[in-house]
């Protein structure tokens, strides 16, 4: 382009330097790449803490507490079954009897959550500090525990 008096069309410099560009940049793609890690991460997890010993995410919708997490020693422990299951709970080695679990009667049975809070007087009085793992023995309600059981296991820290 040009003018009719002969002068050179005016260019502006750029307030940002190249090497504040470039850093910028990476900086950016960096971000992008941290939050899709993170996002797949959350989502294995997810998926990895029902499905890793023969549960489906058709038979286990929650594990209280989640695989991998920290919990104190008076802490609930328990599952959250999907519709038309039930189950037993067995931590650290110790099946918890029917009638001390919160889940084993009334609303809580009709949801088939399955929940034990440590207490005095219980099977387990308090949760043993460091990793403890914990078994679900699960069933579909219409053929019974006889007819065929799975396993569900997942481990957690006890502070």
């Amino acid at each position: 382009m040009s003018s009719s008096n002969g002068a050179q069309p005016v260019r502006l410099a750029s307030p940002y330097s190249t090497r504040f560009k470039i850093v910028a940049g990476l900086i950016v793609a960096v971000a992008a790449v941290l939050t899709v890690v993170a996002y797949l991460r959350a989502s294995d997890a997810r998926n990895d803490s029902i499905t890793s010993t023969g549960g489906t995410s058709d038979i286990v919708e929650e594990l209280i507490p989640p695989r991998g997490s920290q919990a104190l020693q008076q802490a609930t422990v328990g599952i959250d079954l999907a519709s038309g299951w039930q189950g037993a709970l067995r931590i650290d080695g110790k099946e918890i009897p029917e009638d001390q679990l919160s889940g084993a009667s009334g609303a809580d049975r009709a949801l088939n959550r399955l929940e034990f809070t440590p207490g005095q007087g219980k099977v387990i009085e308090t949760l043993p500090p460091g990793q403890l793992c914990v078994q679900a023995v699960v069933w579909e309600i219409s053929s019974g525990r006889e007819a065929g059981t799975r396993t569900v296991s997942w481990c957690f820290e006890v502070v």
